[in-house]
């Protein structure tokens, strides 16, 4: 049997997320240039043994936190473009040929997808119009909108950072060393955060953390030229990703 190393490895972080990960795993193909890797945060419902219903996927244990959770995945991943995926978004076959057909050229180091809001309403239209329209104008995709980095660039990045927001922190380092390319068609994420909390008072949350973390990296040194995958400089201050350890999700009922 001739072993194939994968060319994508999407990682999934996820923390209590049984009502949408089933429909996010069933979304995604298993195709032989592919590896997909669970990181747990330390799930406290039946995460674990939805992510048991998918054999194909690998579970993995960090400690708790999106950014941390994301590092421990890349470190235990083996494909050459890393693509992360929040556990309430769909990639499927279509998005997985048209980031191959990206990957295709030589160039081709760091990008997103466009984005759409599910369920289809005007006011999650208008929210991910705008986020498109950030994305490809101010070049700032955000981590819904699956951010998809190759493999040596995220290391030599030290990866993400820590802390929130994660997301937008890599971006920002990465628009100092490569073009992020948008791709299309648009992934169908979960508006639940707008629906829970508000349009409104989530849509002015977002926005003010995005003016607040740019006037941050202006005014402050709070934030490192380094994620937290690696030991950053001056002494040894910063800080290393734990090693992922192997979960064995409960059986399921």
């Amino acid at each position: 049997m001739i072993f194939l190393r994968p060319v994508i490895s999407i990682i999934i972080p996820v923390l209590n997320e049984e009502k949408v990960l089933k429909e996010t795993l069933a979304s995604l193909p298993w195709d032989p240039d592919l590896e997909i890797i669970i990181v747990d945060g330390g799930s406290a419902d039946d995460t674990l043994a939805v992510a048991a219903g998918f054999p194909f996927a690998r579970l993995l244990a960090a400690p708790r936190g999106r950014g941390c959770q994301m590092n421990a995945g890349a470190l235990a991943s083996l494909g050459e473009f890393l693509v992360f995926l929040h556990a309430d978004t769909l990639l499927t076959a279509e998005h997985l040929e048209a980031l191959r057909q990206a990957l295709a050229d030589p160039a081709f180091a760091a990008g997103a997808f466009e984005l759409a809001l599910r369920p289809s309403t005007p006011a999650l239209g208008f929210i991910a119009w705008g986020a498109n329209h950030r994305a490809r104008v101010l070049g700032l995709p955000y981590g819904d909108q699956v951010l998809i980095i190759k493999r040596s660039l995220f290391l030599s990045l030290g990866g993400y950072v820590h802390r929130r927001p994660e997301d937008l922190d890599l971006v920002l380092r990465l628009k100092n060393r490569t073009r992020l390319k948008i791709l299309s068609p648009p992934v169908s994420s979960s508006g639940r955060r707008w629906l829970e909390k508000g349009y409104l008072r989530t849509s002015l949350h977002n926005w003010l953390a995005l003016a607040r973390h740019l006037a941050e990296r202006v005014f402050t040194r709070n934030w490192p030229r380094e994620g937290d995958l690696i030991v950053g400089g001056g002494g040894g201050q910063g800080a290393r990703t734990p090693a992922p350890s192997p979960t064995t999700p409960p059986p399921t009922l």
